[in-house]
């Protein structure tokens, strides 16, 4: 179910809600299963979203590690799978077409399906018809998506989304450890960069917010300007659709040809993954590769406006943020939450407070010597 659609966000409420209440009023609640062996997963949309559950894939792993698991995933979200921790058998669905998902749910027979998605209604009802032996998923405050599952717990708006699916993952057995991970390619990226030297931007988000979430081009050029001063190259990733908007910034920020350096849709995901685990930082707003970059342990400073670091932010020791102190700043739970004065948020971040921000943790950086070496 798409975020940036009105009318499917109605449709959702208000036939959802009601499906959803009478499926959970004409059954009865299983018992989760001891020794589940086919496992499946929901997460329907945003290439963020998949990082941010690597760490219940690797705990379901730990507690059963000859089970089989199935990934149910959208399109959006479909590059980041060649990540996921563990083996998976990937589902691609359009999550608008529930027979379609409905479908491959029933197909797989599965022990225990768990639902990752905190809103949608209809992502709960094929939850609820999958057909699975038993189901887990969130009971969100407001979303009325918890009357189909076997087990429900609470989803909080008050802390990050990561210990929302830590909680997810101390239902199914004992939990001392938890961390997001992915499978980082180990061969060498393609692109010829002075890793120890570079300082990434990512100036892109996706989703129906992307717009509000976004810092202004000027700022992220007088950045650049002010880094490649002090010696450092800036690399820019992003999409192949990113390139002009790049350019454009590099242009602005008058950086010599050596000092800044357009990466967008020259690199996979896996590349990418590569190479935010050996430069010094990365700088980015509210976005999946912030995600990713806290799954291989980069470091990282998150611009956040719409969106609050402590509740959406780079979740790892080497992670900060940075939040705008707009009036309307944090207006961001779900997702697709709106604010008339969406657009001023970002602007409030100056470019001095990131600048400074970002030359301390570059006095910090620390990179092991087994990371640059190999």
């Amino acid at each position: 179910m798409s975020r940036s659609s009105e009318l499917e966000r109605l449709v959702d409420r208000y036939v959802g809600i009601p499906l959803l209440f009478l499926l959970g009023a004409a059954r009865r609640r299983r018992r989760m299963p001891t020794a589940p062996k086919r496992i499946g997963v929901i997460q329907p949309t945003a290439i963020g979203d998949m990082f941010l559950i690597t760490g219940l894939l690797l705990h379901l792993r730990s507690c059963w590690p000859d089970a089989e698991f199935h990934l149910f995933h959208g399109p959006t979200n479909a590059a980041a799978v060649a990540l996921m921790p563990v083996s998976v058998v990937p589902h691609c669905c359009v999550f608008k077409r529930p027979w379609q998902v409905l479908g491959e749910l029933r197909s797989a027979k599965l022990d225990l399906l768990i639902n990752c998605a905190p809103w949608t209604r209809l992502t709960a009802i094929v939850t609820t018809l999958s057909g699975a032996r038993a189901t887990l998923g969130f009971r969100s405050p407001g979303q009325h998506i918890h009357y189909g599952y076997d087990k429900a717990v609470y989803y909080s708006p008050n802390r990050h989304e990561v210990e929302n699916h830590r909680a997810l993952a101390q239902c199914c057995g004992p939990l001392d450890r938890y961390r997001l991970a992915v499978s980082v390619e180990n061969s060498p990226h393609l692109i010829n960069l002075p890793l120890n030297k570079t300082v990434l931007f990512h100036m892109f988000a996706g989703g129906s917010r992307a717009r509000q979430k976004s810092w202004p081009a000027a700022s992220w050029a007088a950045l650049a300007n002010r880094l490649a001063k002090a010696g450092w190259v800036v690399g820019f990733t992003g999409s192949s659709t990113d390139v002009s908007a790049v350019q454009h910034v590099i242009a602005e920020a008058q950086l010599p040809m050596a000092h800044g350096i357009c990466l967008a849709g020259r690199l996979s995901l896996p590349q990418l993954a590569y190479v935010l685990q050996r430069v010094p930082l990365l700088v980015t707003i509210d976005t999946g590769i912030a995600h990713l970059a806290a799954a291989v342990n980069g470091a990282v400073i998150g611009l956040h406006g719409p969106t609050r670091f402590e509740r959406w932010g780079a979740c790892n020791e080497r992670a900060t943020g940075l939040n705008a102190t707009h009036p309307g700043a944090g207006y961001i739970n779900y997702g697709f939450e709106r604010y008339s004065r969406g657009d001023e948020i970002m602007a409030s971040l100056s470019v001095d407070e990131v600048y400074f921000a970002v030359l301390a943790r570059l006095r910090q950086a620390a990179i092991p010597a087994s990371i640059h070496n190999s």
